[in-house]
């Protein structure tokens, strides 16, 4: 009787025992969701700024940006900026079939898309700038437009800026004196015209490759096109074949910047990235609790409750 009261007594503890594993192991696979990365945005084009060519102080600007998200991603906080005055910000978000989700209200700084969780499709977010050039400006680089997305706690996931140099003034042409010459006749004359041969021109060779120049924030990063490695920043890539390439970069201590766009032949392109330093853990933890403040009380006030009935049930043994 006694050893069927002992079997049955430890038969209790351990049914507690896995009640407690369970509860522990609610309590991680909790904090790990709390914990997951954040989803940044999964390409975008280059901006189409309007007028082309050099810019002038005075200069009235447009400038469009798309994004694209895939299924099932977040879309976040997205800080808009810009070195123009007389600033306004428009922006929509569609399906990638047109249909139009939401759209923005005018001359605000920044697209707040916590509402948006979840895409169940993917969709394409559209920014339009328009803007003036500042006066005093020339020989300056300017930004253009920058759109950064970051997350719930302030950590930037992906970052594109759009910058240009402002121009000098037009040149002034300047005449040219035209002289009238005073002719003499003399008495016979006889001219002698001699033909000059035409020069024949040589065609150029029509470009069969695009050239990048990449630049980034640190300098010093790592670069990857198509995933071949291609060196480090700053660099100018002058056989880049024509079509879709996605330029990535890696640099340790930073999280990795990649855009995805087409190139065409005979074309420069110029692509600035700003790579974001990786959020310790210790940081990343902070701006859970202050984010999920209810929840982060929840799980430690569940593993404090966890350990004490541990602590008891070892004492009664």
């Amino acid at each position: 009787m006694k050893q069927k009261n002992i079997f049955s007594k430890n038969c209790v503890i351990g049914m507690k025992y896995t009640k407690i594993l369970i509860v522990l192991l609610a309590a991680v696979l909790f904090a790990a969701c709390l914990c997951a990365p954040a989803a940044a945005w999964h390409s975008n084009t280059d901006a189409k700024v309007s007028p082309t060519g050099v810019l002038m102080p005075g200069d009235s600007v447009t400038a469009d940006v798309t994004i694209t998200y895939l299924r099932g991603t977040t879309v976040y906080r997205l800080p808009l900026s810009t070195s123009l005055s007389n600033q306004q910000w428009t922006g929509k978000l569609t399906r990638d079939d047109g249909t139009l989700i939401t759209e923005f209200p005018a001359g605000k700084r920044f697209i707040d898309g916590y509402s948006i969780t979840k895409l169940p499709y993917e969709a394409i977010l559209t920014v339009h700038l328009e803007g003036t050039v500042p006066e005093g400006t020339v020989g300056q680089e300017l930004t253009i437009m920058k759109v950064e997305e970051i997350t719930s706690g302030s950590i930037v996931v992906s970052t594109y800026e759009k910058k240009a140099v402002i121009g000098s003034s037009s040149a002034t042409a300047t005449p040219t004196a035209t002289s009238t010459a005073s002719v003499t006749p003399t008495a016979t004359q006889t001219t002698t015209t001699t033909a000059t041969p035409t020069a024949t021109a040589t065609p150029k060779p029509t470009p069969s490759t695009a050239t990048v120049i990449i630049s980034s924030n640190p300098s010093g990063s790592d670069i990857f096109i198509d995933n071949n490695y291609k060196g480090f920043t700053p660099t100018t890539q002058t056989d880049v074949n024509p079509g879709m390439h996605t330029i990535l970069l890696k640099k340790e201590g930073y999280l990795d910047d990649a855009q995805t766009m087409r190139f065409d032949a005979g074309v420069t392109y110029d692509m600035s990235f700003t790579l974001a330093p990786e959020a310790k853990a210790s940081e990343v933890v902070i701006d859970l609790i202050k984010e999920h403040p209810t929840a982060s009380l929840v799980v430690v006030l569940i593993f404090v409750v966890g350990v004490l009935i541990l602590i008891l049930l070892v004492r009664r043994r």
